[in-house]
């Protein structure tokens, strides 16, 4: 079981085991713990972007990507929502946090 707190994003940065890797579709939707179809839908509903040219090298991810694809699982899971809401959530969720990282610097 996970140690972070279900209601919390914790930046990508933050994450433990964060990594500058890069993964092809099956192996960042292994790493999310969802099949490679799920992880694409996710994908096409705006919650990440795929890196580089995805014409030449494929869809490539990063592991912010596979982070945001396993929170909205949370999100699906606890909520029984689609994923459309489970992807809004996450979204908010992610520029919350952003949002109050900016207020943490302007603060200092």
């Amino acid at each position: 079981m996970d140690s972070e707190p279900n209601d919390q994003l914790i930046p990508r940065w933050q994450a433990p085991g964060a990594t500058d890797e890069i993964y092809d579709v099956a192996k960042a939707a292994m790493l999310a713990g969802i099949s490679s179809r799920t992880f694409l839908k996710y994908f096409r509903l705006g919650l990440y972007q795929s890196l580089g040219d995805a014409s030449r090298q494929g869809y490539q991810f990063d592991w912010e990507a596979v982070y945001l694809a396993r929170q909205a699982e949370r999100v699906r899971a606890r909520f029984c929502v689609e994923m459309r809401v489970a992807t809004l959530v996450v979204k908010l969720k992610k520029e919350n946090e952003v949002l109050r990282e900016e207020l943490r610097f302007w603060r200092r």
